[in-house]
């Protein structure tokens, strides 16, 4: 017999009410979701910040010179690359879930290796793990929330790696004035990477990259998706957005104090102007992307980059190009993340996970070769070369966007 219930005059029958209390478990269930990727985001952010003050001292302890910094990178790089690019193919052997369960505890055992190890080749087999667990986390949380997310909690979850790459820093020096070590620092954020390894192995039933199992598509074959002639367009716009994003932020300090005899206080600060903009760029698009349709505002995006880099290159007056430096900042603020809600929708869902993992990989490719080869035009045409080198990449990202996308549509 239907069950009936009396509420405020009416009367609902069992499986409307039934209906009513599976959405709010669903709400529920995602408001949780969101806020663990936040934390997972914030953690992926601090062994970034802390590594660049805690080199000195670890190198003392290591007995190894300060450039040997560079080794570190390199193996850090490479781990990256390998889970990154091929995360797709590993969601098809183990869960999203179980992924993120064992790239938490990889990252948080590393951290420790950190922390007590004496010898150097252990550190360069850490560090490896460390970015194979990193890139791991980095493309399987963004193909989760790609699939399951808006654009603007995209942006928003971007910030919060921002702010996990700040606390880092701030964290060391808070251990260095407590009259305490710079590897306390290390054994904080190991413990908080191992304890979301134990939150991922509970709920890694939830980490589905379809909000409706029963409709889910299964992952396409990796060979298949990168068949695809939009996915290497999309990789291109990956490679040459980070090239842009973290090029112009490596060489903005030198190029106003070596070439622009701007003094190195007020450079800082345009420095980290950048920066500053970038992050609190993120912040404010979280808010508009959810009135603003996520391709219109990375058109206006794309238009800022090219703005604020023509800005920086013609060096009218230092305010033109603080102002520029600004622009440049909170235009690149939402390109990455929405780049990324985007993917299931511009190649297909069965394609995202592969093809999210291989962007992200080109991201680090081109976050590392683009201010390289801006450094060797350097070298032969001056530091003045590469605010127009940024200029001419930001005019391509443009064109390969809107040739990616046609005319304006709503997404």
């Amino acid at each position: 017999m239907e069950k009936r219930l009396q509420e405020s005059g009416k009367y609902i029958d069992g499986k409307t009410t039934s209906l009513i209390m599976n959405k709010a478990v669903t709400k529920n269930s995602t408001f949780f979701l969101i806020l663990v990727t936040y934390l997972a985001f914030i953690s992926l952010g601090l062994p970034d910040g802390l590594l660049g003050i805690a080199w000195p001292f670890m190198s003392s302890r290591l007995h190894m010179p300060v450039e040997s910094l560079g080794v570190l990178l390199v193996s850090f790089t490479m781990g990256y690359l390998a889970t990154s690019s091929t995360s797709g193919k590993i969601i098809k052997f183990i869960s999203l879930g179980l992924l993120l369960t064992i790239s938490c505890m990889l990252t948080g055992l590393s951290l420790l290796t950190y922390a007590f190890a004496q010898s150097w080749y252990l550190i360069i087999v850490a560090t490896f793990f460390l970015g194979s667990g990193g890139g791991a986390i980095d493309s399987s949380i963004n193909t989760f929330a790609a699939s399951r997310f808006s654009a603007s909690t995209l942006n928003w979850l971007h910030a919060f790696y921002g702010v996990g790459a700040t606390t880092g820093p701030l964290l060391i020096t808070l251990m260095l004035a407590c009259k305490l070590h710079w590897y306390h620092a290390y054994l904080i954020v190991a413990g908080i990477q191992l304890s979301l390894s134990v939150l991922f192995l509970f709920t890694y039933k939830n980490w589905n990259v379809s909000g409706d199992e029963e409709t889910e598509q299964p992952p396409s074959d990796y060979l298949e998706t990168l068949k695809l002639p939009i996915v290497w367009i999309n990789i291109l716009i990956f490679f040459l957005y980070t090239g842009i994003e973290q090029g112009f932020g490596q060489w903005i300090f030198t190029i106003l104090t070596q070439s622009r005899n701007i003094p190195e206080e007020q450079a800082g600060l345009l420095a980290s102007a950048y920066w500053g903009s970038l992050t609190v760029g993120r912040i404010i698009f979280g808010i508009v992307l959810t009135t603003i349709p996520v391709n219109r505002v990375l058109q206006g995006a794309l238009i800022g980059i090219v703005a604020g880099t023509t800005l920086v290159m013609i060096n009218a007056a230092d305010f033109i190009s603080l102002l520029g430096v600004v622009i440049l900042g909170i235009s690149n603020a939402p390109v990455f993340p929405s780049l990324i809600s985007i993917t299931p929708a511009s190649i297909g869902k069965q394609h995202a996970t592969t093809a999210i993992g291989v962007q992200i990989s080109m991201a680090m490719v081109g976050a590392s070769v683009l201010p390289g080869l801006a450094g060797l035009l350097a070298e032969t045409y001056g530091l003045e070369i590469i605010p127009t080198f940024f200029t001419v990449a930001a005019i391509l990202l443009f064109f390969l966007y809107f040739f990616v996308t046609g005319k304006p549509r709503k997404m």
